[in-house]
């Protein structure tokens, strides 16, 4: 399984004025335990502060400066919760928020994937005569196939790759504006502080 720190993510959202559909912002991190707490959205508040000092954050996108107010907390979300959601017609987080969890739950699943995929690597030329019927199995190969491990490792393959599909598939779509926050950095700020220097 992939180790998960106790970790909190936060994101600070930069025009609070934009409709919601419309905002953007910058995932943050906070390591330490506890989620949403007072504790987690100051050091949130703090990394974007010193981020915006170190003008790594153009001014001008937060235009009424950095509070607690502009830190939103982004919980964890599940296949189950994804599918809870879906039968509410009211959604309580932002399309931002919405957009960090599935960025989130999504970087998870793929590296459940790429994990499950390494290791059932040892198995492929062993699938691959199975799919081609053009050969029969060398004696090793026989011997790895009867291995209670075999069958795990398929079926665990399996299941992570159709979770996965099934929450991408089930996605809003809005880990885009996450996406347009960083290219919006990289484009107005990080690159205009290089070129400056």
């Amino acid at each position: 399984m992939v180790k998960t720190q106790n970790v909190a993510q936060f994101v600070a959202v930069s025009d609070l004025s934009k409709p919601a559909n419309e905002q953007e912002g910058i995932l943050v991190e906070v390591k330490g335990a506890g989620g949403d707490t007072d504790k987690n959205k100051a050091k949130a508040l703090e990394i974007v502060r010193q981020m915006w000092e170190q003008e790594e954050i153009e001014a001008d996108l937060f235009p009424d400066g950095i509070t607690l107010e502009h830190i939103f907390y982004v919980p964890a979300i599940t296949p189950a919760d994804r599918a809870r959601k879906a039968n509410k017609k009211n959604q309580s987080v932002s399309p931002i928020v919405e957009g960090a969890q599935e960025i989130i739950q999504l970087t998870k699943l793929q590296l459940e994937a790429q994990e499950a995929s390494e290791q059932a690597q040892p198995y492929i030329p062993i699938i691959q005569a199975i799919l081609d019927r053009t050969r029969p199995l060398t004696a090793e190969e026989k011997e790895l196939a009867k291995d209670k491990k075999y069958g795990k490792t398929i079926e665990k393959l399996g299941g992570v790759i159709a979770t996965q599909e099934e929450f991408q598939a089930n996605c809003s779509g809005n880990g885009v504006l996450i996406l347009n926050a960083i290219a919006w950095q990289l484009n107005h700020g990080l690159n205009k502080a290089d070129s400056e220097e």
